[in-house]
């Protein structure tokens, strides 16, 4: 008895498409006044050419929200078709359960007798329908329109445009895009976990999301093309260009395998077989230019060891020129991004985490190698985010990711740096023969303290987080990690799960620290993870005060809970930071909770 429909993963795919289709809906008039600003001074074929995608765009957008309202509704129906069916299965059940005692009862009673009971039971006690409920065929329909970029133009014809005024457009059209992948990356999850766990449905038609990537993948293919073009114009000295001149200077001249792997709808599955088949040397990577350094830094499913170079690299300029960085990365027109003077600060703190991080690797235990890498640099929802690995991610044996939780910029990467290393550095005691690397990721916009309440930096987030933790393994196809393990402290709990309910690839161990809790749909069932951990300082009387509205971890059945109180040898958290400089966090050296994090990650549990 029973149907396999998971109606959490119903809801998570309903809710998403119906968040989704809001913000693409809001995203319309900044890409309008981004479209509007390139076209002052743009004239000729070409500025009809960007009209006419701009146009495409924006109609396909429209017709994207569409299909994402359309399935939010249908979802609606099928939960609706599915609370049915499982309440006939259960009253039907239910029925021939008393059938079956009253047919005890009759036995040795006459036939009159019987047939007048018969009747009776058939009037107060009616048969539920055997006929089942039978699901309305999903249909998820959307395809993105491919757009022209050249003029073919052999006409004599000529266009002029301000390169400068394109360059902004292309990099306020970026930012944009940057945001809506990251929706892409929650509509795609949500989608795969949804199929997977919900086959009573019929699929007609599953094209809504690969139209979503290919709409991603037009729309990046567009801001490259602003940007050829641009620079056409500014090597010609400004005034106009022959269409034929910007045919030619318009055309892509990136490897096709490249483009692959900087098209923002490439999953990380894909991301590493194009990277893979390019085979670029560490030399190759330093060579390319900034630009294109900074979309590999930023995307999943690359070798740690290629991150690393680009991800630095523009670390490195962000420091002598943050002004340049921050303009690259479209924070001057992103609403609510971090203005250039805090984003300044955290680059210089990004900086010297990532020197900490160094010196630490350096006396790091073998079999673990002595270094450190910067995997990720970028933005997300206006915030600079980053990753450190303290450890070699593409060979470690056993892999751990930390998530930080409210208020957390890349400004604490020293702070998180020491906790990494006081981690790894029991853990690699307590198994010496194995190889640890511990990653602080600071991937997500963490929540201000009014936004604790809310899930919605938890459900960016995690979908930040799920490519992340997918990439680590698909990166490492032939060799994957043995062990890996997800921390989340305080609201990066909440990411985390939220992350976990979406990633392909199965992790070992979730461990939550002072957790804010659980969103009511979200259970350990629902996480692709084998063992789920959760503890709680005494003294930590924060944590409890963010879950007002949410579930303590340690109250669902399936979770093993592990003390962070005083222990032999060890000592009581304090309150509810992660490592402070006074008084005992839960990675404090010495802790309790960080001794038995740290057998959980070495051993796969607490002693």
């Amino acid at each position: 008895m029973g149907i396999e429909f998971d109606d959490a993963a119903a809801v998570r795919l309903l809710s998403c498409a119906t968040e989704v289709a809001l913000s693409l809906r809001a995203s319309g008039a900044a890409r309008r006044a981004a479209a509007e600003h390139a076209l002052h001074d743009f004239h000729g074929a070409y500025a009809r050419l960007f009209e006419q995608a701009r146009t495409i765009e924006s109609e396909d957008r429209v017709r994207l929200v569409r299909a994402l309202d359309d399935l939010a509704g249908q979802l609606h129906v099928l939960r609706r078709q599915a609370h049915d069916e499982q309440r006939r299965q259960h009253d039907l059940a239910a029925w021939r359960e008393r059938e079956r005692q009253r047919d005890q009862v009759l036995v040795g009673i006459g036939a009159p007798v019987r047939s007048a009971l018969d009747w009776s039971d058939a009037v107060i006690d009616p048969k539920p329908s055997e006929m089942p409920v039978r699901p309305t065929p999903l249909t998820a329909w959307f395809r993105a329109r491919a757009r022209v970029r050249t003029s073919s133009g052999g006409s004599g014809g000529r266009s002029g445009a301000d390169p400068e005024r394109l360059r902004r457009s292309a990099a306020r059209a970026r930012a944009q895009d940057a945001a809506t992948a990251q929706e892409l990356t929650r509509v795609r999850n949500a989608w795969v976990t949804f199929t997977r766990t919900c086959a009573w449905v019929p699929v007609d038609d599953a094209t809504l999301v690969p139209g979503f990537e290919d709409h991603l993948a037009e729309n990046a293919a567009d801001a490259a093309w602003l940007d050829r073009i641009a620079d056409a114009f500014a090597a010609a000295g400004g005034g106009s260009l022959s269409d034929g001149v910007l045919d030619v200077a318009g055309a892509s001249r990136l490897p096709g395998e490249l483009q692959r792997v900087l098209d923002p709808s490439s999953t990380t599955v894909e991301v590493a077989a194009a990277w893979h088949a390019l085979g670029l040397s560490d030399q190759d990577v330093d060579a390319l230019p900034l630009t294109t350094k900074l979309q590999l830094a930023g995307i999943d499913g690359l070798p740690a060891a290629v991150r690393d170079i680009a991800s630095r690299a523009v670390l490195r300029a962000a420091v002598a020129d943050p002004g340049r960085v921050y303009r690259m990365l479209g924070l001057p027109y992103t609403y609510g991004a971090v203005d250039l003077e805090e984003f300044t600060r955290q680059v210089v703190a990004l900086r010297d985490g990532l020197e900490r991080a160094d010196q630490s690797a350096a006396r790091l235990a073998p079999p673990s190698a002595k270094v450190a890498q910067l995997v990720g640099f970028g933005a997300s929802n206006g915030a600079l985010v980053a990753a450190i690995s303290l450890g070699d991610l593409d060979t470690a044996s056993n892999v751990t990711v930390n998530v930080p939780g409210a208020t957390t910029t890349v400004g604490s990467a020293s702070e998180k740096v020491r906790a990494a290393h006081g981690l790894l550095s029991t853990a690699a005691r307590l198994d010496q023969k194995s190889s640890f690397a511990v990653v602080s990721w600071f991937g997500y916009r963490a929540p201000s303290f009014p936004e604790v309440p809310g899930r919605g930096r938890a459900s960016t987030g995690g979908a930040n987080l799920a490519s992340f933790l997918d990439g680590v393994v698909d990166a490492r196809a032939d060799r994957p990690p043995r062990s890996t393990t997800v921390l989340g402290h305080s609201y990066g709990s909440t990411t985390a799960a939220e992350a976990l309910a979406q990633a392909r690839h199965r992790i070992d161990s979730f461990v939550t620290y002072g957790s804010v809790g659980f969103t009511e749909t979200t259970k350990p069932d629902h996480l692709n993870a084998h063992r789920v951990f959760a503890t709680e300082g005494r003294d930590d009387h924060v944590a409890a005060l963010g879950r007002s509205n949410r579930t303590d971890p340690r109250d669902l059945r399936g979770v093993e809970v592990f003390s962070s109180e005083v222990g032999p040898g060890t000592k009581a958290v304090t309150g509810h930071e992660m490592c402070p400089r006074h008084g005992v966090g839960y990675l404090s050296s010495g802790s309790t909770a960080q001794r038995h994090i740290a057998e959980i990650i070495a051993d796969g549990e607490p002693a």
